[in-house]
């Protein structure tokens, strides 16, 4: 996958004293004033100036232009009936191949590398191009793009697929899938001779040729820029080389590399669905580009507009930081005779200190977030709004009503940022959707797998799965609130702050004894078993305390009983703890230990 380039301060300055032509008029010269202006208020929240090189660059050759409707305060970008180059100033143009409108023929892709985990950003792209796709009735491929050879692994491809399953996305053409516009992994279309074809018919057209400049020649090139204070700009000198000079290199056996030859002042136009309309000059693009290394691999740029094409790819749906990708290809699908498709660039997603999001971060892959114990809905409802929402405040969602909901005109132009809590916060809500039946096996399942049960049945189970049910945000959360909950630690809640107070009112003392009366008397011995009971309890120690009642009855009682200030409903949990048996795998305090540390302590 090609970098993106460097603007440097002094290639900043050289651009703007050179970029004097009507179409580009000196972007470069001035990032600050007319990336601000056109693109970092759509794409970047203030403050994050090095957030995204690639998106910035794009920006230093591109100008974002937004078309309203009247009295509308969204974008909207024109929309034809197909795609087709259109002739600008000299240039191409993209055009839309259908919007939101469309009803049939929408077919999307989703190509991850197999060289790690299926991370968010992934499974979001694979996301709302699944959501746009299947809420227009189209079709959604999954081609794995494993060119890189020394990194991609069988492993990796099986977990990136494994993911997007349990996200519940699907295919309807795939490596796993097969269909009817394979194969399906890029290595396979190479040994097919596919790209060998292409780059076949741009060399003969004169679009591609090959060039023998060595590493270190590019390396002495780009420093001589450097030292003038001029923007990199690649002229091979192999462009317009004789056939005899060329068949000379190849007879000596000299490496070399294909490159596309790009045309000199062309206007290149995309109407974005997400961005509006999008202007780059190929003057800006750095020269001639490879598409074909040293190892015969086809680069990203091409590979990816070859595989677009022989698929009938009609939308592109990726991050923003693919926009700078965007002007080549278009140059690419131009050359070879192809359809352009529909381009959307969807907003990053940054972590909270509005940087790259990383494993600083917290968890980044999906694998994680589901051995974090997150549901595939959970996390899904999460992932729809970062960079999307339907105009409303509604925030819990099924798949089925993400489907119904979607609108690409509701995507977002600003980065999204990734808020852990508010994910968690999500997932809880999905968490006490569940069924008792599925609550049961779901957190019993992770109680399990902690040590803490032995097995996923009987009544202790089952009690206390469906009382975790409405206190976690994670099924991993379980664990921790079922040990703290049968625990019973008087000494630490004696010292902790909340439990002060009480102690220096005398109210804890006092409620203490009080119980341990109660208990002698017989009349704590339907507590678990009896609403009622809990209830009578509080009534009497309140009646007995001076009438006391809310906070200043509830407190004491429940950091008596409990050991902390808050918890599930005492009827529950001791009706739960009456169910200890050998299935319990950790120890557990009853109500009547309990009482009697009461009794030793007070």
């Amino acid at each position: 996958m090609l970098l993106p380039p460097v603007v440097t301060a002094q290639q900043t300055s050289a651009l703007s004293s050179a970029a004097a032509r009507p179409t580009a008029p000196a972007l470069v010269a001035t990032l600050d004033v007319q990336c601000n202006r056109h693109v970092s208020n759509s794409l970047l929240s203030p403050g994050t100036p090095a957030l995204s090189l690639a998106v910035l660059t794009a920006c230093a050759s591109a100008v974002v232009r937004r078309r309203m409707r009247p009295g509308s305060t969204h974008p909207f970008v024109s929309v034809r009936a197909e795609p087709r180059f259109s002739q600008r100033r000299g240039g191409c143009t993209s055009r839309p191949a259908g919007g939101q409108s469309a009803s049939s023929g929408v077919r999307v892709r989703f190509a991850p590398s197999p060289t790690g985990v299926l991370h968010v950003g992934g499974a979001r792209t694979a996301l709302f191009n699944w959501l746009y796709a299947k809420s227009l009735g189209g079709e959604m491929v999954l081609r794995v793009e494993d060119t890189d050879v020394a990194r991609s692994t069988a492993e990796s491809e099986a977990a990136i697929l494994e993911g997007l399953k349990w996200c519940g996305i699907t295919w309807d053409e795939g490596p796993d899938v097969g269909g009817d516009h394979g194969p399906y992994r890029q290595s396979e279309r190479i040994a097919a001779g596919i790209y060998q074809e292409q780059l076949d018919k741009l060399e003969a057209q004169g679009n591609a040729y090959k060039c023998f400049l060595s590493p270190e020649q590019l390396d002495e090139m780009r420093a001589e820029a450097e030292r003038n204070e001029q923007a990199f700009f690649l002229q091979s000198p192999w462009s317009n080389a004789k056939p005899e000079e060329v068949q000379e290199m190849l007879e000596q056996g000299k490496p070399f590399v294909y490159r596309f030859r790009v045309p000199f002042d062309r206007e290149v136009v995309v109407e974005d669905l997400v961005l509006g309309e999008v202007i780059w000059n190929s003057d800006d693009l750095g020269g001639d580009f490879v598409i074909v290394r040293q190892n015969g691999m086809p680069m990203y740029n091409f590979g990816v507009v070859v595989d677009d094409a022989s698929m009938k790819i009609t939308h592109v749906l990726r991050a923003q930081e693919h926009l700078m990708n965007t002007p080549r290809q278009i140059l690419i699908y131009e050359a070879l005779g192809f359809e352009v498709p529909q381009f959307a660039h969807m907003p990053l997603i940054l972590a909270p200190d509005r940087t790259k999001l990383s494993k600083r971060h917290g968890a980044v892959s999906v694998g994680e977030y589901q051995r974090r114990g997150y549901l595939p809905q959970g996390l899904v409802n999460y992932l729809a709004q970062l960079g999307w929402n339907d105009g409303t405040k509604q925030e819990i969602y099924t798949l089925d009503e993400l489907l119904a909901a979607f609108k690409m005109d509701r995507m977002s132009k600003v980065a999204a940022i990734f808020d852990t809590d508010k994910c968690k916060w999500v997932n809880g809500h999905h968490i006490r959707e569940l069924s008792d039946e599925q609550a049961i096996n779901l957190i019993g399942q992770q109680l399990k797998d902690s040590g803490l049960i032995r097995d996923v049945s009987g009544e202790f189970v089952q009690k206390a799965c469906l009382m975790l049910r409405e206190r976690i945000g994670t099924l991993q959360e379980a664990v921790g609130e079922l040990k703290s909950m049968l625990e019973f630690d008087l000494q630490h809640m004696m010292s902790s702050d909340v439990a002060k107070p009480y102690l220096e009112d005398g109210s804890l003392k006092e409620t203490a004894q009080l119980i341990v009366e109660a208990h002698a008397r017989g009349n704590m011995e339907a507590i678990g078993s009896d609403s009622a009971a809990m209830k009578k309890l509080a009534n009497d120690i309140s009646e007995a305390r001076g009438g006391v009642e809310k906070k200043a009855l509830l407190v004491p009682l429940r950091l008596c009983l409990t050991g902390s200030d808050h918890g599930p409903d005492m009827t529950l949990f001791f009706g739960m703890l009456r169910h200890v048996d050998d299935n319990v795998l950790i120890d557990s305090v009853s109500l009547d230990q309990r009482v009697a540390s009461l009794k030793e302590t007070f």
